[in-house]
């Protein structure tokens, strides 16, 4: 769990995000970009993980729709993790 943990940090610093720690297996992701901040829990095992939005500020979410940026970063954030899962 630890290995995933780190590899999860370690993505996404390369992105620009920041990793809190909340609980065994939980972690809090925020990336800030210009008048942005998006706000993500990542849940993880030793067999997978999981990206869900949080909150957010200046995406405009509704609900429903969010800011077009948004899925790009989470696509990135995620591709990321597995590649720096892969090398473990």
């Amino acid at each position: 769990m630890e290995q995933i943990k780190k590899a999860i940090i370690t993505a996404g610093a390369g992105l620009g995000w920041r990793m809190a720690s909340q609980s065994p297996g939980h972690l809090l992701g925020t990336l800030n970009l210009r008048k942005h901040t998006a706000i993500v829990d990542i849940k993880h095992t030793t067999e997978n993980f999981s990206i869900t939005y949080k909150t957010s500020t200046n995406l405009d979410y509704d609900g429903t729709n969010i800011h077009s940026n948004y899925n790009g970063w989470i696509q990135n954030l995620e591709k990321a993790i597995i590649v720096q899962i892969s090398h473990i």
